[in-house]
């Protein structure tokens, strides 16, 4: 049986997620930034293209990683297929409550901490969601071991007690 310590360790190894769509959502908030402030032109087809690939860049990336942690052997294709939704939806959440702040014309600037304020409310809805999912598991498999027991102990006892030994 794996220790406390060893189980801490492998759920840091795997929330290492959140640093890569971060840099994603940063970058593509950035493009957002350098527009606003004139630094990048918004017109012609530059612009277009740079919109296009600040918006699908982080969802590439998310698509990328996780499909590479799949191939790799590392999560299976459910796993990695639920994951990457939920980053996919975390991060469109994000770029979409900071979009919604720009457009309310706050600027690009306010939209950062949004977008920040979000993901991390999504992260800790998440794993107070899964918190309680993993003690609800993990009571049941408690209660299915007792049942278990109790169904191999009491016929030892009875077959002990009607041959006088108990």
């Amino acid at each position: 049986m794996t220790s406390f310590q060893d189980l801490v360790l492998r759920y840091k190894k795997k929330q290492n997620s959140g640093t890569v769509d971060a840099i994603a959502a940063g970058l593509s908030l950035a493009d957002e930034i350098s527009v606003d402030l004139g630094l990048l032109e918004d017109s012609g087809i530059l612009g277009n293209m740079l919109s296009a690939l600040s918006f699908g860049l982080p969802l590439t990336i998310i698509a990328v990683t996780e499909g590479g942690k799949v191939l790799l052997g590392r999560k299976t294709q459910t796993a990695g297929f639920y994951d990457a939704a939920y980053r996919m939806a975390k991060t469109g959440a994000a770029m979409g409550a900071g979009a919604i702040v720009a457009g309310l014309g706050a600027g690009t600037l306010p939209a950062i901490p949004i977008a920040i304020g979000v993901r991390m409310a999504l992260d800790q809805w998440r794993s107070k969601a899964m918190t309680g999912r993993r003690v609800q598991q993990r009571t049941q498999r408690l209660q299915a071991l007792r049942a278990q027991r109790a169904q191999r102990v009491l016929p030892a006892i009875a077959r002990l007690a009607q041959a006088g030994t108990l």
